[in-house]
């Protein structure tokens, strides 16, 4: 329904039943490599902070339980204990007041009843995950059977490289079901991917809570076939193919030989949504510096090519939601068979928030 796309009441109901209970991507390993390293993000009208501690990474709101001021506004930093910018309340790594200020004149208090708030955090391969709702999945339950083939995309031989965000006028469901089809590639994309792929060379895989495509692929002419074999050459085998996957409703990536691409789709209003492509490339499992420098500048040409792709659906996306938004609609909608993983999103969704697919 139209509302779907505009109303803030029916966003709240998404925010309640799917987004706030799933696990959302907020950092990687090497954006905090030592302990004591911190990251403050906002996500869905929360302001987190992450801090590596001894135990590995730990998301807090980002908020002092004295005067509910801000802990913080740095993006970054390093502190062995979290301090409150305003007072200078200082917490352990498990969130629970290491020191108060004068304390006497707060008598009687129990500080060890008072801490940060703690927020559900996890790791699959480098990237740091949070979710936002106090009950809900594992990430491993969350993630499903596509768990495995993440945390290899994103494992310790992958060093993220180059990070686009965007806010775009759109809901969160035009981007995510953009992603889901190649019906467009052929006019949106025509002078950067061509002609869309034969539908018989296109596979779709529909699960329970997630999603795949995988089409013909893989960096075409000489540029290409010199970088499969730089890869083979420095410990790599190539996909030769491209693959995207969705886990629902938002945890978007793509597998490609040289690298993996991480899609991030968070709503800040029913028509506003934050759009970040982070871009990942392998690196050599054995020592070759030659051969690494023009792997290295191939890949580099890759991302930038991805990004064109990238900024391409960007700018679509803004007369798609003015469509939606319409008064008068000439009918429903359809679909065809290149956009079941639409009908499939849909679906999914519908059954947790309410109103029909498409």
């Amino acid at each position: 329904p139209r509302a779907a796309s505009v109303d803030e009441a029916w966003l709240g109901r998404e925010l309640k039943t799917v987004l706030l209970p799933a696990w959302h991507p907020l950092a990687v390993m090497q954006d905090l490599p030592r302990p004591g390293d911190f990251v403050t993000r906002r996500l869905l009208g929360h302001d987190l902070i992450l801090h590596h501690t001894p135990d590995g990474p730990r998301a807090f709101l980002n908020v002092c339980a004295h005067r509910l001021a801000r802990l913080t506004s740095a993006a970054c930093g390093h502190a062995e204990r979290l301090k409150c910018q305003y007072h200078g309340w200082e917490y352990a790594a498990d969130g629970r007041t290491a020191r108060i200020p004068d304390a006497p004149a707060f008598k009687p208090l129990d500080g060890q009843r008072l801490g940060l708030t703690p927020v559900a955090t996890a790791s699959c391969g480098q990237v740091i995950f949070v979710r936002l709702a106090a009950e809900g999945a594992s990430l491993e339950a969350f993630l499903g059977p596509p768990a495995a083939e993440f945390a290899a995309a994103f494992g310790a031989d992958v060093r993220p490289c180059r990070t686009v965000v965007r806010t775009v006028a759109a809901n969160w469901k035009v981007i995510v079901e953009n992603t889901l089809e190649s019906y467009h590639v052929g006019e949106v994309h025509r002078r950067s991917l061509g002609a869309m792929p034969a539908e018989q060379e296109c596979v779709h895989e529909l699960l329970a809570d997630s999603s795949t495509f995988t089409p013909p692929g893989g960096m075409p002419g000489w540029a290409g076939g010199l970088q499969r074999r730089l890869l083979a050459s420095v410990g790599h085998r190539p996909l030769g193919r491209y693959r995207h996957t969705l886990v629902l409703p938002t945890l978007s990536w793509g597998m490609l030989d040289d690298g993996t691409s991480l899609q991030t789709f968070e709503p800040l209003a029913a028509d506003r949504t934050l759009v970040t492509l982070r871009s990942c490339a392998v690196q050599p499992r054995r020592p070759a510096p030659g051969r690494g420098r023009v792997l290295a500048a191939l890949t580099a040409r890759h991302v930038s090519f991805w990004e064109r792709v990238f900024e391409e659906d960007i700018r679509l996306y803004p007369d798609i939601q003015a469509g939606l938004m319409a008064p008068v609609a000439p009918g429903p909608g359809l679909l065809s068979r290149r956009e079941e993983r639409v009908h499939h999103f849909q679906t999914w969704l519908a059954a947790r928030v309410g109103g029909p697919a498409t």
